[in-house]
């Protein structure tokens, strides 16, 4: 008998061992069970262990953050006693903070615990850089202003640079660079600042570039980061930004095609070639029509470029249509595949939801392909132009939206640049300047609505009855309606509709009319005894041209029983009913039918526009002695339509013998054809270098002033070179 009773207490106290659990195993990065740091997370994660979960079975985890956005799912299988471990890991390096939500199911059992993504301990500086938006002219003849507090003090500072590709420099760094005793760092850059390993200049890439600020005198390096955005020159939708695969660092960079793209219901899908070496494809002679605020499944195929890592899809797409690919949301982050052929089965597949305040008409859509390093430490690129040094591919699409929104004519009166010198000593200056816009009218729809006062009923049964209610088109204008919205009580099926001339207070002559009119919606808005209250939208079969005045609408519903709803606040004519085809109308006294006419209309689009400041300070605010560059932008519906940057110095008036009298004079900068160039003594040569040191111009003058035609050289940014005396004078210019 006790044998007996000590093996069930055994087995029992081996079922009690087996129960099902999950544990976060943070231990390699953290002291805390289930606590992993943003970095961590991404480049690595850890294990998931669990027990108790079915035998040899197929188990699949995944993190939900704290949004309720879930992550990939990562799979395993568990052994015979039910256990398992499976490595997951997160999408980006820029976790959401906080409990995230660890699940882990084999199809009968799930089970889930918390997982806290914490701050990267090391992340502690506060580093800023302004402004945060400039334009390439800014970028190479302005500065941008990096500052950090809460370092050490007297700390050694090193900052790196990162272009849109994630293509880092370090800046400067045979100059040592200190805080002060505070814990204080400034230091001002541009283009032109040199670094390593780019040398004299930045790359000329537009996008949103980063900068991270490393106090050097600790032991584990804290750091701090901030961020900035380069617009091109001159966007446009006809003219978007090149991109381009340059080799890295041993040549060995290839391209892995994408062989399929899908928008599922936008059209049949784009396919090509798996043995493709182009590295970017411009397919945009593809269209997919797509409706605004819809939500579509997206496909995607490609060749990976290892067995042992991910390939991620991301999208840039121009919601906007401002020339402009990669500005915050217009970047998709979505797809991968790992250890595709390309024409395999492996599919990337994710939704994609249009926004409501898309432009409508074509727009341009960009896919970009690169590799990663792992299988968990997933590359998202940012940057939709310029050079990367990934394997991978691009392809460049149109998508056609429509029901999105049409964007005005409008244009903001953008300031030059402002010069305004204070007395010798002050620290700043008032300055104000004039910010307006004007904006074309824009064809819109424009209704009259007689509304409701608590879905009162009364009119008559309009399924016999015809039932009149008079509306009025403002004066002035020819106006066509193209859609009448009424209230019945009661779901209906479709409407015969007509309208006439009004008739001293009753309806006159006939206009036209519609028979069996389907609705093309019917939504409840309330209830009457007992009965829902529907807002009927009917769109007219023909739009309906009428001049200003007063008209009627004779609606007769299809349907058991339908009635048109009232309101006792009448506000012209109460409304009429025939029983006799409208040869005779009654009136029925205090009574007014509940509708809204929709007309076509012009209207005034700047009552939904608005001048928001980015960057720099308002005007009649005191601007410190230097240069601030200023930046307003244009939004119209939540959408930049256009964009105003100029700069504002405050200079101290200084004596003649103070002015920098060995400064050459050069204008105008940018420049689109001519450039002058003067100076107080005999300048013997001019040169000219772009960017990657390559001599694209040589003149010889022997003149103390010279024109320089530099119409035929291609936009960019270009370095001069003036002899004068045996000296060579410097500087920089931007050719539009």
């Amino acid at each position: 008998m006790r044998t007996h009773l000590l093996t069930f207490l055994l087995l029992l106290g081996f079922s009690f061992g087996m129960a099902q659990q999950i544990t976060l195993d943070t231990s390699a990065t953290s002291t805390e069970e289930g606590v992993i740091e943003q970095f961590w997370y991404w480049s690595g994660g850890f294990p998931v262990l669990g027990d108790g979960f079915a035998a040899n079975a197929e188990i699949t985890v995944f993190a939900t953050d704290p949004n309720g956005t879930p992550w990939r799912d990562f799979t395993g299988t568990s052994n015979a006693n039910g256990h398992f471990s499976i490595q997951i890991s997160a999408k980006k390096i820029t976790s959401v903070l906080g409990d995230h939500t660890v699940t882990a199911t084999d199809g009968t059992n799930t089970i889930t615990a918390t997982l806290t993504v914490t701050a990267n301990s090391r992340e502690t500086l506060n580093s800023s850089i302004t402004p945060s938006q400039v334009t390439i002219e800014q970028f190479s003849n302005e500065v941008l202003r990096i500052k950090s507090t809460g370092l050490g003090a007297n700390a050694e500072v090193k900052i790196n640079i990162f272009s849109p590709n994630e293509s880092g420099s370090e800046i400067t760094p045979d100059e040592p660079k200190f805080a002060n005793a505070q814990g204080e760092f400034e230091m001002d850059i541009n283009i032109f600042t040199p670094s390593y390993p780019w040398g004299e200049y930045m790359p000329e890439v537009p996008g949103k570039w980063r900068v991270n600020v490393n106090d050097w005198s600790s032991s584990n390096t804290a750091y701090g980061q901030a961020e900035f955005r380069v617009l091109p020159l001159n966007p446009s939708t006809s003219n978007y930004c090149s991109i381009e695969q340059i080799p890295n660092a041993t040549g060995s960079n290839g391209v892995y095609p994408i062989t399929s793209f899908e928008i599922v219901g936008a059209g049949a899908p784009n396919t090509s070639s798996v043995t493709s070496d182009v590295y970017y494809e411009d397919f945009s002679s593809t269209v997919m029509n797509i409706n605004a605020g819809e939500t579509y499944t997206v496909r995607l195929k490609g060749k990976s470029s290892s067995t042992f890592a991910a390939d991620t899809y991301t999208l840039f797409i121009d919601w906007n249509q401002n020339g402009i690919l990669d500005e915050e949301n217009e970047i998709l982050h979505e797809g991968y595949i790992f250890n595709s052929t390309g024409t395999d089965d492996i599919v990337s597949e994710f939704q994609i939801t249009i926004p409501e305040n898309a432009v409508s008409g074509n727009t341009r859509l960009r896919i970009l392909k690169v590799n990663s390093a792992t299988t968990y430490s997933m590359y998202w690129p940012s940057g939709a132009c310029g050079m990367y040094y990934n394997d991978g591919q691009v392809e460049d699409y149109t998508l056609n939206i429509t029901g999105g929104i049409t964007l005005p004519d409008c244009t903001m009166n953008c300031p030059e640049d402002i010069t305004v010198q204070v007395e010798n000593g002050a620290e700043s200056g008032v300055v104000e300047y004039d910010l307006a816009f004007d904006c074309e009218p824009v064809a819109g729809l424009c209704e009259v609505a007689y509304p409701s006062n608590n879905f009162e009923s009364g009119l008559p049964n309009s399924q016999f009855t015809l039932l009149a209610n008079d509306f009025d088109i403002p004066e002035g204008s020819t106006s066509v309606i193209t859609q009448i919205v009424p209230n019945f009580i009661k779901f209906s099926y479709g409407a015969n509709v007509t309208f006439y001339h009004d008739n001293n207070g009753i309806p006159g002559d006939l206009i036209t009319s519609f028979e069996n009119v389907e609705y093309t919606s019917q939504t409840e808005v309330g209830q009457s005894d007992g009965f829902g209250v529907y807002e009927v939208v009917i769109d007219l079969p023909t739009p309906v041209e009428v001049t200003g005045g007063k008209y009627w609408v004779v609606l007769n519903a299809q349907g058991p029983l339908i009635s048109w709803e009232t309101t006792s606040e009448v506000t012209t004519a109460v409304a009429h009913t025939s029983d006799d085809n409208g040869l005779t109308w009654t009136p029925q006294t205090g009574k007014d039918g509940v509708f809204k006419v929709v007309y076509e209309c012009e209207q005034d689009p700047s009552d939904q526009t608005e001048i928001v400041l980015v960057d720099g300070l308002a005007s009649g605010s005191e601007f410190p002695v230097g240069t601030t560059i200023v930046n307003h932008n244009l939004v119209y519906n939540g959408v930049v339509i256009d964009t105003c940057s100029f700069t504002v110095t405050i200079e101290e008036q200084l004596g003649v013998s103070d002015l920098n009298k060995d400064k050459i004079a050069y204008y105008p900068n940018p420049v689109k054809d001519v450039l002058n160039i003067s100076y107080a003594k005999e300048i013997a040569h001019v040169l000219i270098y772009d960017l990657s040191g390559k001599q694209v111009y040589t003149k010889k003058i022997n003149n103390k002033n010279a024109q320089i035609n530099l119409s035929q050289l291609p936009t960019g940014v270009y370095v001069v070179k003036a002899e004068v005396s045996g000296e060579i004078k410097t500087f920089k210019i931007v050719k539009k």
